[in-house]
């Protein structure tokens, strides 16, 4: 099964506008293909289509999912993403991720 992972991201003030993501295998620990960098709209629009997006870090050499992706409405409207921890996985957010 594949998960769409997180590895990296773009603010500007103080809102994710890229991310850096890709289709990822949690039993192989890898890649299925390349990740390219999109606008998060497009990672707003995979949750809504109700895909599973994670972040991703790597820890002492080590790849490691993080916390789910969510969808997050900002009171203008614009809706963005946030990472949340649930119980068992490590504490990492979205500002832990390196820029892209």
């Amino acid at each position: 099964m594949t998960t769409l992972a997180i590895d990296g991201v773009r603010w500007v003030n103080d809102r994710v506008t890229n991310v850096r993501w890709g289709s990822f295998d949690p039993a192989t620990n890898d890649w299925i293909a390349p990740t390219t960098i999109v606008d998060v709209q497009q990672v707003v629009d995979a949750l809504k289509n109700g895909k599973e997006v994670r972040t991703l870090f790597t820890l002492g050499g080590r790849v490691f999912l993080g916390p789910k992706v969510s969808a997050l409405p900002y009171t203008n409207g614009h809706i963005g993403i946030e990472a949340r921890v649930q119980d068992g996985q490590i504490e990492k957010s979205l500002e832990d991720l390196p820029p892209v």
